[in-house]
């Protein structure tokens, strides 16, 4: 039988392993940011329970990787408590053993040391996605094209995607308000797939769990859709999160909600995005934008002819549905979008 106490001393080392490695080679945050601090000093704690046997190797980490470790250490942390004292004294009784046997190992991390030290690595696994996240900020640029099977002049919805892909679009979002998740999941994958071999991301609309079983680079939601914040706890740190927004007041409850980047439209009137709504113009756009430092998606009626004054407002990506979707040529359609885009000098 395996001896618990190894057991408990090896998840105890990893964790300690972990969070050294992190409080020392930690990216793009300040050494004295305050989850930082109060890590190093749990680190001491945990190092009197059980010294380490080495200090950490590595040279450096990028977000991801100390995402990636956070994450292993908040796994260790459970595993620790789950192989505690009281596992350890039923381990040792079913083998026979008396439970003094055990006292080296047992009692080590209370319960206010693992409430202290989960808090402490769940703050700063956050403040690292959101890093991670703003890095990836200039990813939201050029044509943002919706795949939506309703809107594609009965073609499959993949192939009305390679076209927009072709044509230079950088995002797709896959809409579907019709079908189940079970149904949409291989089309997802199928985008999903297609976007990596061409440098571009995918957006899910609406579906946080179909874009966590895909992969895809991020979210989308309305404003009655899944609040961000519950958003965030089914996707992973990278996945970006955007949401609609038709007022400005909506735009900055979105920042305080933690998108990641802001729709904003209807633009021009439109029969697909805002319909009863009065067009914004790009006057009120201007104005979004002085709002927010974070990526705006202007959608709403917007063609080729009159993109120029959208991306001259300061949108950081143009997003339409129809234009493409039911364009008799949807490549030729995507490449002169993108084309007007480069020549107002937006993003592409």
């Amino acid at each position: 039988m395996r001896d618990p106490g190894r057991i408990y001393d090896a998840y105890h080392a990893s964790l300690t392993q972990c969070l050294l490695t992190v409080s020392e080679y930690c990216p793009e945050l300040p050494t004295n940011t305050p989850p930082l601090h109060r890590m190093r000093n749990l680190i001491q704690v945990l190092l009197s329970i059980e010294p380490a046997e080495g200090w950490p190797t590595v040279d450096s980490l990028t977000v991801g990787q100390a995402i990636a470790m956070l994450s292993t250490a908040q796994e260790m942390l459970s595993s620790l408590i789950e192989a505690g004292p009281e596992a350890e004294t039923k381990a040792g009784t079913h083998a026979g053993m008396e439970s003094s046997s055990l006292a080296g190992t047992s009692g080590r991390i209370d319960e206010e040391l693992r409430q202290a030290l989960s808090e402490t690595i769940a703050d700063l696994h956050h403040r690292l996605g959101v890093t991670l996240r703003a890095n990836q900020a200039h990813r939201v640029r050029g044509l943002y094209v919706i795949i939506d099977p309703v809107v594609t002049n009965g073609r499959d919805p993949l192939e009305v995607a390679k076209a927009a892909i072709n044509g230079g679009a950088k995002m797709l979002q896959l809409r579907d308000k019709l079908r189940d998740k079970g149904e949409v999941l291989p089309l997802a994958t199928e985008l999903q797939k297609l976007c990596l071999a061409n440098d571009a991301d995918l957006i899910i609309n609406d579906h946080a769990d179909l874009a966590l079983a895909v992969g895809s680079a991020g979210l989308h939601v309305g404003q009655t859709d899944l609040p961000v914040n519950q958003a965030r706890a089914v996707l992973s740190s990278r996945q970006v999160i955007g949401r609609s927004n038709h007022e400005m007041e909506e735009l900055t409850e979105s920042q305080e909600m933690g998108a990641d980047h802001l729709a904003f439209g209807a633009i021009y009137a439109t029969g697909t995005k805002g319909v009863g709504r009065p067009p914004q113009g790009t006057e009120r756009l201007r104005q979004a934008r002085g709002l927010t430092k974070l990526p705006i998606v202007a959608i709403g009626g917007i063609t080729a002819e009159n993109v120029a004054p959208v991306i001259q407002a300061g949108a950081d990506a143009i997003c339409v549905a129809a234009a493409i979707g039911l364009a008799h040529d949807p490549e030729a359609a995507a490449a002169g979008l993108v084309a007007a885009i480069r020549n107002a000098g937006g993003k592409v």
